[in-house]
């Protein structure tokens, strides 16, 4: 039995993919659509257009593979259930966490695929996505996501270790650990010391590896886990804090916790204090109270910040939130501010990449292509490199000037 799992939306998305492709065989028995026995989407749910590409892409399933067990789970399976199982093309919706082993069972495929190894499985052995949080208890007016994920929960951390030493052990080098809100793990728990003290223990594992967080919440980024980050060489120096505003009546509005004058004194603590540090940032526009001086003070923000990567997304109006139900903005107007904002998304990238010229960067090597080396820098940066060296190795390099949109960089300091 071979199978293909497809996965939309974010890295917890990926997360919990890899988890099923583990449970399914792992990497020997995955395959393209075309040839798997069986395909499984992983879906979501965060805009109206995630929910039509989850459609689109079942469709394109069927018809390159009409004999094939489709089944479908994640976000939008669990939020709109009825519409999957109305779909021809689809033979089982997935909609709760039990449902992947009774899908098995009723298929007869626990005994052929359930023997096999339950770690998660990527599609290399440099990189892999660690599950530490799961749900959100944020009511941000926007988001859907808590109604389909629930509330914050957090996997233990003696699981955690093991899932971590684990995912050391088959070889990966670098670990992003990844929830829904990871900067609230532990909370439920009673745990005192929350995400920094889960690093510290994780930490304390001997090896060559390093950690990176995935996007994690402004109030999350606490004067203990900025002091890791300026003293624990093997926690990147990256992380993507949302600001989804500069305008503090919109995030007001959005129920955001935060306001703008904090996000921007915290981006700035952390530019000062922790050198080359890569900083992103979402940024939601269109809102529909979002006036064109509420967009002008989101641009004046990234504007004056240090951030180094924006990734700029337009407003999608979700049934069962509490801006749902707003009259939303003209879309030429939304897409032209969402234009707007990738454009200073280029600017910024390219003014930190200029700061970093001279400096040696710490990267691991990926797996690379056309006869040409990859590597990922711990502050995010995708890096060719004109020879090819093995991928899952530290190595340092220096950035050259950017040519035809790709960036390079030499290598400075080899691996052993």
């Amino acid at each position: 039995m071979t199978y293909a799992v497809l996965t939309l939306g974010c890295k917890l998305n990926q997360a919990d993919s890899a988890a099923v492709a583990g449970r399914l065989g792992g990497a020997s028995r995955a395959v393209a659509v075309k040839d798997a026995d069986l395909v499984i989407l992983n879906t979501c749910t965060v805009t109206h257009k995630a929910d039509r590409d989850a459609r689109h892409l079942i469709r394109t399933v069927r018809r390159q593979n009409p004999q094939a067990l489709v089944a479908v789970m994640g976000c939008a399976a669990r939020r709109d259930a009825g519409t999957f199982r109305s779909m021809p093309e689809v033979d089982a919706v997935l909609d709760c966490s039990d449902a992947l082993e009774t899908f098995l069972a009723t298929h007869a495929l626990e005994n052929e695929l359930g023997a096999h190894g339950t770690h998660p499985c990527f599609g290399d052995r440099t990189r892999a996505l660690l599950k530490v949080q799961e749900g959100c208890n944020f009511p941000c007016a926007y988001c859907i996501v808590p109604s389909v994920r629930g509330p914050s929960r957090s996997v233990t951390p003696d699981l955690v270790m093991d899932d971590f030493t684990a995912l050391l052990e088959a070889g990966y080098r670098e670990i992003v650990l990844t929830g829904i809100n990871t900067g609230e793990y532990g909370k439920d728990l009673g745990l005192p010391g929350g995400l920094p003290a889960l690093l510290e223990h994780l930490l304390h594992v001997p090896g060559p590896y390093r950690i990176r967080l995935n996007s994690i919440e402004p109030r999350a980024v606490t004067s203990g886990l900025i002091a890791l980050l300026r003293t624990e060489p093997r926690l990147c120096r990256h992380l993507q804090i949302p600001l989804q505003s500069g305008s503090d009546r919109v995030l007001a509005n959005m129920r955001r916790n935060y306001r703008a004058g904090f996000y921007k004194d915290l981006i700035g603590e952390l530019a000062e204090t922790i050198p080359a540090i890569g900083l992103g940032a979402d940024v939601l526009v269109g809102f529909p109270t979002e006036s064109n001086e509420d967009f002008d003070a989101t641009l004046s923000l990234l504007a004056q910040s240090p951030l180094a990567f924006l990734h700029a997304f337009s407003y999608s109006s979700r049934p069962g939130t509490e801006a749902g139900g707003l009259p939303v903005l003209p879309p030429k107007i939304v897409a032209g501010r969402a234009a707007r904002v990738r454009a200073m998304a280029q600017e910024k990238k390219e003014t930190f990449i200029r700061s970093l010229r001279g400096i040696p960067l710490e990267a691991l090597t990926l797996v690379g292509e056309d006869g040409r080396g990859r590597a990922l820098t711990d502050n995010f940066l995708d890096v060719t490199l004109p020879e090819l060296l093995p991928p899952n190795r530290f190595v340092r390099l220096l950035l050259a000037v950017p040519s035809a949109g790709r960036l390079t960089g030499s290598v400075v300091t080899r691996p052993e």
